[in-house]
């Protein structure tokens, strides 16, 4: 059975991803663990997620298409480096980040508030994903988006869509 981290895997392997930093987290577990599996991208862990935001930039300046998963609490710890690196010097990169305090989730619920109105802030397109069907289209048409603007452009996955099976 596919989960929603399965499709999401297939979906940044379509969009063209070709370098990925991915920190550990829970909830993406099963996202991460097929990044890992995956041939066509180089993979970098990392130990916090603003190191991820110079590594995918130095990615993106030898040509390859870069994303960085974390969670939302490490997107917020990234927006220093967000803005001094990938906005001031107009570095595209798919951030692909676990919703934690949207819908239908416990103990994250300050997390979830602040997530959309920084990103706001920051000026940084996001989209929200819920729906197994939206994944494919959202996460390849973002990644058009981010190489195109070059500038981040995130994609909010939802608890609910990381575990659902079909």
């Amino acid at each position: 059975m596919k989960t929603g981290g399965d499709l999401v895997a297939e979906a940044l392997v379509a969009a063209g991803i070709n370098f990925i930093c991915t920190l550990p987290d829970w909830n993406m577990a099963r996202l991460i663990e097929r990044i890992t599996q995956e041939n066509s991208w180089i993979h970098v862990r990392l130990a916090r997620e603003e190191e991820g935001v110079g590594i995918c930039a130095g990615a993106y300046l030898t040509g390859k298409t870069p994303a960085l998963v974390m969670q939302n609490g490490g997107l917020l710890n990234s927006a220093n480096g967000l803005t001094t690196t990938s906005l001031q010097f107009g570095i595209p990169t798919l951030l692909v980040v676990y919703y934690a305090g949207d819908i239908n989730t416990r103990y994250f619920s300050t997390v979830g508030d602040v997530t959309e109105p920084v990103l706001h802030a920051l000026g940084i397109r996001y989209y929200v994903l819920r729906e197994r069907e939206a994944v494919m289209r959202t996460i390849t048409g973002a990644t058009v988006l981010t190489m195109d603007s070059r500038r981040p452009v995130a994609v909010l996955l939802n608890r609910d869509l990381l575990r659902s099976e079909a």
